[in-house]
């Protein structure tokens, strides 16, 4: 074996010295890179859990928000539908009350100008069309309520309705069942038979279309509203 020369021995114990430096470098290095490298994974790992937990809030939530607007969107129809029937009432209280104009089927009464008629008659007629259950009539156009003032005009000597003096020929306009309406008027010992016996015989016929209109709306000064206990 041959022997190293003496400036040998220090280059081999400079390079073994380094190999383990580079050795022990890089095993540390490994192990540096293997810990971040875990640490990495468990970061991913967590923050994969946090947004699966903020996915499952997220979801509770648009569950929530879904069901206050299906909420929010019944009390809507519901008050849309409430709305909508309160309009229908009010409407059909105005068709009632004669403060719109209506239309329909029933009958017309028409009395000529030469009969002795007098306003009491046709006060009768219309008292037995309501109780045939005329649902609104009316005088030549002239809308008939409950605060219609039907009377003779001792001046001018004509039937007058609601300060309206009414000339003849004059018809009696009523909307409801035309059958029921006719046959009321026409009762044994009705009205038709009482106004027979001084010769007068208004004439009566069926209409499918009627059109009556609106009444002028009452003045109300002393009526008021009770308030509900």
């Amino acid at each position: 074996m041959k022997r190293l020369k003496n400036w040998q021995v220090p280059v081999f114990i400079t390079f073994l010295l380094l190999g383990l430096l580079l050795t022990v470098q890089f095993r540390t290095q490994q192990s540096y890179l293997s810990d971040l490298s875990q640490q990495k994974t468990e970061d991913l790992v967590t923050m994969l859990n946090k947004l699966y937990e903020k996915k499952n809030s997220l979801e509770r939530e648009i569950f929530t928000l879904d069901e206050q607007q299906r909420s929010f969107s019944a009390d809507v129809f519901a008050g849309e539908a409430l709305t909508r029937d309160l309009r229908q009432e009010l409407l059909r209280q105005q068709m009632a009350l004669g403060l719109v104009p209506v239309k329909g089927p029933g009958i017309t009464v028409t009395f000529e100008a030469t009969p002795p008629i007098v306003y009491l008659d046709i006060i009768d007629v219309i008292n037995e069309l309501w109780a045939s259950q005329a649902e609104a009539i009316a005088i030549n156009d002239i809308r008939v309520t409950t605060w219609t003032k039907i009377y003779w005009n001792k001046q001018n000597l004509a039937l007058t309705v609601d300060g309206q003096i009414v000339p003849f020929p004059c018809t009696i306009k009523a909307i409801g069942d035309p059958e029921q309406l006719e046959s009321g008027l026409r009762l044994l010992g009705g009205v038709l038979d009482d106004l027979a016996i001084y010769d007068i015989h208004p004439v009566v016929r069926k209409a499918e279309m009627l059109e009556l209109p609106a009444a002028d709306r009452p003045e109300i000064k002393y009526l008021k509203a009770k308030e509900s206990q």
